[in-house]
């Protein structure tokens, strides 16, 4: 096996596409689709490669440039809800190095993600872990909503049916000038945790290339009153369902969590319409954490995902050492 790596062009984008569609790991957040949702709204200097095995298509890498001072580099994609490299079953996990010594080429070095551990045992590259993290994700077939319900707390129960008893309603956003209404809580909800808000654009991207049968936007709403509201999007290839964004009113009085009856809501639209698993989002195992906790309690499972900084130059791998020194000097 004599492998090789090749920059994505218009002349294999159908390539990419068709081993993206037949891979067991192929998801939309891989498709070319994603990537111009990436590029268009936030100029992302994106790299993706295909590698080859002769002239068969083994495997798909999906980059974004990055530098570090002089150095350049390759690093997964952002604000990707999997942004794995992706392998066939053909891929010879000991020739790992030959594979990334093409890459050696042409960067300084790499950060990607595998859920395949073994594949990092054989790295003889200087590398470190890049952070571990992992997909919630609930598996229907093993837990259709009853089995969720009769598991749940009474005070849990209480805080969804009191958004019945209210006269909250869910209703699905049908038009793209009403993502704004969304974004305004989106933007509260982001604000509060400190998190990074993405521009209004990104959305109305998502809409453009995904809405109607693979984008669902709601909101939960009595009157002129909304609570907040989530952003999923659906593979319906694959059968699962994706929530990717939520939306909440930080003014609600605390008697209110939205978030249950909103989580409570994508479980049985998705068990309603056919799909078998729901992915809660990317979370670092964390069983004290709130976030790992209200996902855990909705019946998904932590799917670890794995991280690994590969350091190709000398200079980058001795600065590197230094910096994880002096981190962990007293």
């Amino acid at each position: 096996m004599t492998y090789s790596i090749e920059l994505l062009s218009e002349g294999n984008a159908h390539q990419w596409e068709e081993f993206n569609n037949q891979s067991r790991e192929g998801t939309l957040f891989h498709s070319l689709r994603w990537k111009k949702v990436l590029e268009e709204t936030l100029g992302s200097n994106l790299r993706y490669h295909l590698i080859r095995d002769d002239q068969k298509v083994i495997g798909i890498c999906p980059f974004i440039e990055r530098s570090a001072g002089y150095f350049q580099g390759l690093g997964d994609t952002p604000h990707s809800e999997l942004n794995n490299i992706i392998l066939d079953n053909s891929f010879n996990i000991g020739q790992i190095n030959d594979l990334l010594s093409l890459f050696a080429k042409e960067c300084s070095f790499l950060h990607f993600n595998v859920y395949n551990s073994d594949i990092l045992d054989r790295i003889i590259y200087s590398n470190f872990p890049g952070g571990e993290t992992g997909n919630m994700m609930l598996h229907l077939k093993r837990k259709s909503p009853d089995t969720i319900w009769e598991t749940l707390s009474r005070q849990t129960v209480k805080r969804i049916r009191k958004f019945e008893k209210e006269g909250f309603k869910i209703q699905e956003i049908v038009r793209r000038s009403d993502i704004g209404q969304f974004y305004q809580y989106y933007v509260k909800n982001m604000v509060h945790i400190k998190g990074e808000i993405l521009p209004l654009s990104f959305f109305e991207n998502l809409w453009d290339f995904f809405a109607p049968d693979e984008l669902r936007i709601v909101m939960l709403t009595k009157k002129d009153v909304c609570a907040g509201g989530t952003l999923a999007l659906m593979d319906p290839t694959r059968k699962t369902f994706y929530y990717e964004y939520l939306a909440l009113n930080r003014d609600l009085s605390q008697q209110y969590t939205p978030t249950y009856y909103l989580y409570w809501d994508l479980v049985n639209w998705a068990w309603d319409n056919g799909y078998e698993k729901v992915s809660f989002g990317r979370q670092k195992r964390d069983p004290n954490n709130p976030r790992f906790q209200h996902k855990a309690k909705f019946g998904a499972e932590h799917i670890p995902i794995h991280s690994r900084w590969v350091i190709f130059s000398k200079t980058v791998s001795l600065l590197s050492r230094l910096k994880r020194t002096l981190s962990r000097s007293p």
